[in-house]
C-alpha cells in the first residue's frame, strides 16, 4: 500500500545520527543515557535555526530541482532511495496486485491481518509497563534494538510520564506489526493508558513511529510534546484498533516517506490535537492521514512532499481554525484504496474558519473510488491559478469503470474560486449555502456522470465557461444569483422536468437551456 514502507531496513548507527545532529538531539548510549542527569533533557531539534524545515534543492539558478520523474514524488529521503513514484502521474503507486484490489482473501473494509501478527506480551522495549499505576518524572531512555520500544504500557497499564527524553534506534523488522499494532514505536500503549507531559521524542530508524496508541482500551494524552522522526513509516500521534491519542500543544517533525504528522491506520482509530504545530518532509507524507476519526483545532503545517491531508475510506478529517500547506500532488483527498486498512462509506472531510493553501499542481481536492462529502465555512482556499477546485475522477484505485468519484461538496460563508471537474464515471454536487460566491466551471466539458448545482438565496455563482448539468436549483427562483457572463447552462430534460424543457435568459446574457 502507498502509505507503508517502501524501503526496508537501512543500516543506521550511532555515526549516521551524528551526522544529523541538526535534526535529533544527540543520542548516546542506552548507559550514557540512563546515568544522565534526569533534568538535562535537550532543546528541541532544529533545521536552520528558525524551527522550519529547510527548503527544497535548487539549480545553480535558485530554481527549485525537479523531482525525478518530474511530479512531485522521487526524491531520495535522507541518503535512502527514493520509494517507488508510480507510473509518473503523480499520484500514489498502484498496490502490488496492480488493480487497486485487496490480496486475495480480502473483500475490503477492515481485515484482521496484523493485529495478532506480535502480541502485546511479546513485544520488548527499554521499560515496561505491565497491568501497573506509576507516575515516572524525568526518565531518559534509549531503544536501539530492533522491534524495541523506549516505553511500552500493556495489560491495563497507567502511566503518567513527565519530563522525559525518548529516543530511538534499530529498524522494525515488519512492517505491518509497526504499522497495525505499533512495534517498534518510541512509546506504545496497547490497551493501557498514559499521560505524558513536557517531553522529547525522537526516532531515526525505519517503522518508528513516535507515539501509538492500539486497541480500544488504549488511550494516550499529550501535552507540550516535541516529536522529530527521520526514518520511514514514522509517523507522530498513530492509533490503530480503536486507539485513542489526544494532543495538546504539539510540536511534530517528520522527514522520511509515509510519515503523516497525525495518522490513523488498521481498525481505525481517533486522533485529536490542539494548538500544534505539523511539520513533514517526505514523498506521501500529508499532514493528516486518516483510516479513523481525526481532528485538528487552531494547529499550523506544512507537507513538503505530499498533500494537505487524506482521507481513506469510511473516515473523517476535522479542522476548526487550522492552516495548512501541502505542495505535492494536491491539495486533499478523499479515496479508497481496498487495501484492507479502511471500511468501504463515504469519505468526509471538513474545515470551519481554517486556511488550506494547495501548492501543487493538482485539484484543490481530488476524489477517486468512493463517495465522498466536503464542507466548507469560511475557510480560506489558496490555490494556484488555473488549477481546478475540485475534481473527481477514475485513478488507480478500484475496479476498471467502477472507479470513479461521487462527491457532494457544501459550502457556507464560504468564498471559492475554480472548476469543478468530473470524468464519465464521477458524480460532482455543490451546494453553495448563504453568503457564499463561486466563480468558476462546472463540468464545462460534459464529461461528468452526473453533475448537480444547488445555490442558497444569498449564494452567487459568476460563470467562466459553459456549464453541462443534470440540474440546477436556486432559492431564489429566478436565476438571478447566477452571473452568466455570456455563458449558458445546459440542464437535462429528463433530470429537471420542472423546467419543462424552456430556455430562460440570466443575467449578463446566457441562458438556461435543455442539453441537445
Amino acid at each position: 500500500m502507498w502509505k507503508k514502507i517502501r524501503n526496508k531496513k537501512f543500516a543506521l548507527g550511532l555515526a549516521l545520527l551524528a551526522a544529523s545532529m541538526a535534526f535529533a538531539p544527540t543520542m548516546t548510549s542506552a548507559a550514557d543515557d540512563i546515568a544522565a542527569t534526569q533534568s538535562e533533557r535537550p532543546a528541541p531539534p532544529d533545521w536552520s535555526g528558525n524551527g522550519q524545515p529547510p527548503a527544497p534543492p535548487t539549480d545553480e539558478n535558485g530554481n527549485p530541482l525537479p523531482p525525478p520523474d518530474g511530479h512531485g514524488g522521487g526524491h531520495a529521503q535522507n541518503g535512502r532511495p527514493a520509494p517507488p513514484s508510480g507510473d509518473g502521474s503523480g499520484q500514489p503507486p498502484t498496490p502490488p496486485n496492480g488493480h487497486g484490489q485487496p490480496p486475495q482473501g480480502m473483500e475490503g473494509g477492515v481485515s484482521g491481518r496484523g493485529q495478532d501478527a506480535k502480541s502485546a506480551d511479546n513485544l520488548s522495549a527499554s521499560c515496561i509497563w505491565d497491568g501497573k499505576e506509576e507516575a515516572v518524572e524525568g526518565k531518559t531512555l534509549l531503544a536501539d534494538a530492533a522491534n524495541e520500544s523506549a516505553v511500552l504500557a500493556r495489560n491495563g497499564a497507567k502511566l503518567t510520564l513527565r519530563g522525559a527524553t525518548l529516543r530511538k534506534l534499530g529498524d522494525t523488522t515488519s512492517e505491518e506489526d509497526s504499522n497495525f499494532t505499533g512495534q517498534n514505536a518510541v512509546l506504545l500503549a496497547n490497551n493501557s493508558t498514559v499521560v505524558l507531559s513536557d517531553t522529547t521524542l525522537s526516532s531515526a530508524a525505519d517503522g518508528a513511529n513516535a507515539i501509538f496508541a492500539t486497541g480500544k482500551q488504549a488511550s494516550i494524552t499529550v501535552r507540550r510534546v516535541t516529536i522529530r522522526t527521520e526514518g520511514n513509516s514514522s509517523r507522530g500521534l498513530d492509533a490503530t484498533y480503536g486507539g485513542t491519542v489526544t494532543g495538546e500543544a504539539v510540536d511534530i517533525a517528520t522527514k522520511g516517506a509515509h510519515c503523516a504528522a497525525l495518522a490513523t491506520d488498521r481498525g481505525e482509530g481517533t486522533v485529536s490535537v490542539t494548538d500544534s504545530r505539523l511539520i513533514t518532509e517526505g514523498e506521501g507524507s500529508p499532514c493528516i492521514y486518516s483510516t479513523g476519526a481525526i481532528a485538528a483545532t487552531n494547529t499550523s503545517g506544512t507537507a513538503y512532499g505530499s498533500e494537505i491531508a487524506v482521507v481513506e475510506g469510511k473516515n473523517s478529517i476535522t479542522l476548526d481554525r487550522a492552516d495548512l500547506t501541502g505542495r505535492e500532488r494536491n491539495g486533499v483527498m478523499l479515496y479508497q484504496s481496498f487495501s484492507g486498512d479502511a471500511d468501504v462509506g463515504t469519505a468526509k472531510f471538513s474545515a470551519r474558519d481554517s486556511k488550506l493553501t494547495n501548492e501543487s499542481g493538482g485539484a484543490m481536492f481530488y476524489v477517486t473510488n468512493t463517495k465522498a462529502e466536503i464542507d466548507l465555512e469560511a475557510t480560506i482556499l489558496s490555490t494556484p491559478d488555473g488549477t481546478p477546485l475540485l475534481r473527481a475522477a477514475a485513478g488507480r484505485w478500484g475496479q476498471s469503470g467502477k472507479n470513479g468519484g461521487d462527491v457532494t461538496l457544501t459550502a457556507t460563508r464560504q468564498t471559492l474560486r475554480g472548476d469543478v471537474e468530473a470524468d464519465a464515471l464521477s458524480r460532482v454536487t455543490l451546494n453553495l449555502g448563504n453568503n457564499s460566491a463561486w466563480t468558476g466551471a462546472l463540468n464545462a466539458d460534459a464529461t461528468a456522470k452526473s453533475a448537480t448545482l444547488r445555490l442558497a438565496e444569498t449564494a452567487t455563482w459568476a460563470m467562466t465557461a459553459d456549464a453541462y448539468v443534470d440540474t440546477v436549483e436556486d432559492a431564489l427562483g429566478d436565476y438571478s444569483n447566477i452571473e452568466s457572463n455570456g455563458f449558458s447552462i445546459y440542464y437535462s430534460r429528463e433530470k429537471s422536468p420542472t423546467l419543462n424543457g424552456g430556455i430562460y435568459p440570466l443575467p449578463g446574457g446566457g441562458t438556461l437551456a435543455p442539453r441537445g
